[in-house]
């Protein structure tokens, strides 16, 4: 008897299909991939591949000192692995490296590196990774090399590293930080906690912002920006909408202040400086010693004066350049050859980016009437000049800390900003409340205590903060001191 297999078939086709269906049915559902874009927003790529191989991951170590055998029992409680590991596996006088990381930015194909000052400072060696991108998908190709410190400026926190090689490198472009305006679309590029290539957006929230923790020590003229900058961003680029460098990101300030303000050096400053870091590995600047201070309304209606542009001569430095002039105290500075005179922040600009030995036109109002004094400048020492504060790099101390005092009695200092690269496990708007140093506990109720303590702090030296955190939760926090020293050029 011979069955007919049609049917059969058919009915099998016919199940598999249903059971092939059942199988692939997703329990959402999908456009498509030739699906058409409802809006079309321009992309950021076209920056991002220009800019990102000229990004360059900076690794610095330093030598720890050796620790001193007779300091605390190896299981003190705020002992970090670290320490642990060298109390008990490193030899008497051996010393271990420890790294910290930031970002800079290739500016030229020889291999010249931008970064900050406080990025490299006090290193014993300095490593950098270059990442270029190939193909469509740019896949990345890493480079490690050993760069060398061409020159640095603490005043302006801008250091200029070299690495070597037979081919050019990836680089990018400076722009004008002076053509930027508020609201400009701006991208900072960094290596943030480590994670490198990292972009974030943002635009120009201020111009010429100034951060100062006091009267003494101040540096201005930041641009403000909303892009996200954290802890590893030191030294990157800040780029505008050209795939220019307009910024170098430098700093950021407390959450409890606002969040997402973060500042960059304008690159106008910086390119001010390049060619004497690349010539002779420091700064130069002019020094006009005075002593001055700025017109408020009441002096200004007392000295009969139509405006509180410029600035008034409180008394002249003994032997300095302008007690070699017609200059005296009393005298009000209102122009510097062709730059007019707004307040002593203006002046301090127009003579430091003066070089020493130059002959500059002064014109000042003395009794009522205008006039014009030559006046040649001196040389400002690198610890600059109780007579014209000039530009001290960014305002933290040497413990990469800006703190203030607290607003309650009984509370401990609070941390204002600290730098972008600070990664000892402080941070913004916790409180310190103690330092304990040699197994003495300090409690920290005001800046002049804190102050004159971390004067007395020797280099690698490890302390302990008692930290209070948002929330209330209580902690102590190992520290080691980093080294004041400077590298030489």
């Amino acid at each position: 008897m011979i069955l007919n297999r049609k049917p059969f078939v058919s009915v099998l086709a016919l199940g598999l299909l249903i059971l092939a269906g059942t199988l692939s049915a997703k329990p959402w559902e999908e456009r498509g991939s030739r699906a058409p874009e409802l809006v079309r927003l321009p992309s950021l790529r076209p920056i991002i591949e220009q800019v990102d191989s000229s990004v360059v991951n900076i690794s610095t170590s330093v030598e720890a000192a050796a620790m001193d055998p007779g300091t605390e029992g190896p299981f003190g409680p705020f002992m970090s692995p670290e320490q642990l590991f060298e109390r008990f596996f490193r030899g008497p006088g051996q010393r271990i490296p420890r790294r910290s990381m930031g970002t800079g930015f290739l500016f030229s194909k020889k291999g010249h590196i931008l970064t900050n000052n406080h990025v490299i400072e006090g290193a014993d060696r300095v490593e950098v990774t270059v990442t270029t991108f190939h193909g469509s998908q740019r896949q990345p190709q890493q480079e490690n090399f050993v760069a060398q410190i061409i020159g640095r400026d603490p005043r302006t926190d801008v250091a200029i590293l070299k690495i070597e090689s037979e081919r050019d490198f990836p680089f990018a472009y400076l722009g004008d930080s002076d053509s930027l305006k508020k609201g400009d679309w701006v991208m900072a590029f960094g290596n943030p906690f480590g994670l490198d290539h990292s972009v974030s957006v943002g635009i120009v929230s201020a111009k010429g912002r100034e951060i100062s923790p006091n009267e003494n020590r101040r540096f201005d003229d930041f641009i403000q920006t909303d892009a996200i900058i954290n802890f590893g961003n030191s030294g990157g680029p800040l780029v505008n909408t050209r795939a220019e460098v307009i910024g170098m990101n430098t700093a950021i300030i407390s959450p409890a202040q606002g969040s997402g303000i973060g500042f960059a050096i304008p690159i106008n400053v910086v390119k001010e400086i390049i060619p004497q870091l690349l010539e002779r590995g420091a700064v130069a600047r002019g020094y006009l010693g005075v002593m001055i201070q700025d017109i408020t309304e009441a002096m200004k209606e007392g000295l009969g004066l139509q405006s509180r542009n410029g600035v008034v001569v409180n008394d002249i430095v003994e032997d300095g350049p302008s007690a070699r002039s017609a200059l005296k105290p009393g005298d009000i500075i209102v122009r510097v050859d062709q730059t007019r005179i707004e307040d002593s922040r203006s002046l301090q600009r127009v003579i430091g980016r003066s070089k020493p030995n130059q002959e500059v036109q002064v014109e000042v109002i003395r009794d009522g009437k205008r006039m014009t004094l030559s006046v040649q400048l001196g040389a400002l020492d690198e610890d600059g000049s109780p007579s014209l504060p000039m530009e001290d790099g960014p305002s933290f101390d040497r413990l990469g800390l800006l703190l203030e005092e607290p607003k309650e009695a009984g509370r401990g200092l609070r941390v204002v900003a600290i730098r972008p690269d600070h990664q000892s496990g402080v941070f913004p708007d916790d409180e310190i409340r103690r330092i304990i140093r040699g197994g003495k506990s300090l409690n920290l109720t005001n800046l002049e205590t804190y102050q004159n303590l971390i004067k007395e702090l020797e280099d690698g030296e490890n302390i302990v903060f008692h930290i209070v955190r948002s929330g209330g939760a209580q902690f102590y926090l190992d520290f080691e001191v980093p080294s004041s020293r400077g590298k030489s050029p």
